[in-house]
């Protein structure tokens, strides 16, 4: 038994020059290892005997019924045209993306913002296509005609300047209805959207407020490929030739999802010269995330040519 003793003691240990016995390297490691998987081991039969614990005990009674939450209805009111209640009518709370177009005309988020844009842009429409004043605010729900005369509208240029635009406008009167029609007599005037844009600039911790009463304003490209123009009043026809021509109108956002008709810049205007060009431009801009709007249904009683 000594020497069973003396053996594994040697494999072990060794003497060093004084005489006393040092641990070999491959001991002290070995001695760590199981130390270590001790540990372990110690460690892993603590957790099994909390959890073991508190799967004994006593159990805690569970309520399978979930809480109840209070859901408010929007309170958001919509006096002007059949925009959704549930769209930000505030333009703080609208975004505003770029397209490929230009930096200046944006897309704006969410979508729905759009709809009292395209009711307003419908009633310019309208009275391009023989409906009067009148009867257009009428049939599109306005309490009054959509419109704010002025003489020029601030906008961003390309070389990221603001530029005053002079801007002409339609005859206010009431009863004038007008056609613009081509030679087969059908309605010839197509509405696009080319782009939006805030009417403030952010400088540092500065908002320089640029737009005056409209915090938004949007470009819609008019493509007038009319060949001449029916005006009527008070009884009184009149007919006029006409150039095709396009124009660029623009709208501003008042509050409450309502959009008014700001006037139509006096510059540029574009004769029409290839129609099929000015249609694949209109699906171009349609395809970079405007929206292009449809032709209106003339009245019944428009004259043909």
């Amino acid at each position: 038994m000594n020497s069973l003793w003396k053996t594994i003691l040697d494999g072990l240990t060794y003497k060093d020059l004084a005489g006393k016995r040092q641990p070999r390297t491959y001991a002290v490691i070995t001695g760590l290892i199981l130390l270590l998987l001790l540990m372990a081991g110690g460690l892993a039969g603590l957790n099994r005997y909390l959890l073991m614990s508190k799967v004994q005990a006593t159990p805690a009674s569970v309520s399978l019924t979930a809480p109840v939450t209070e859901t408010k209805e929007p309170t958001d009111t919509q006096p002007q045209g059949n925009v959704s209640t549930a769209c930000p009518t505030d333009s703080a709370d609208w975004s505003f993306s770029p397209t490929l177009i230009s930096e200046n005309h944006q897309v704006i988020q969410p979508a729905c913002v759009y709809q009292g844009l395209e009711q307003t842009i419908a009633w310019a429409l309208a009275v391009r296509e023989g409906y009067s004043r009148t009867e257009a605010t009428q049939q599109l729900g306005f309490t009054e005609m959509p419109m704010r005369q002025l003489e020029k509208v601030t906008i961003p240029s390309d070389a990221d300047q603001l530029v005053d635009v002079p801007v002409s406008f339609i005859p206010p009167n009431p009863d004038f209805t007008e056609w613009r029609l081509n030679a087969n007599g059908e309605p010839a005037v197509t509405y696009a959207l080319r782009g939006c844009f805030r009417t403030s600039t952010v400088t540092g911790n500065r908002v320089e407020i640029w737009g005056g009463d409209y915090p938004a304003i949007c470009i819609v490209v008019e493509d007038a490929e009319n060949t001449h123009i029916v005006y009527s009043l008070n009884g009184h026809t009149y007919t006029s030739p006409a150039t095709p021509v396009r124009s660029f109108l623009l709208f501003g956002y008042v509050s409450d999802g309502y959009w008014v008709w700001l006037g139509t810049q006096t510059e540029p205007k574009e004769e029409i010269t290839d129609p099929q060009a000015n249609a694949s431009d209109r699906l171009t801009v349609a395809t970079l995330g405007c929206k292009v709007v449809s032709e209106f249904s003339p009245p019944a009683d428009a004259p043909l040519a």
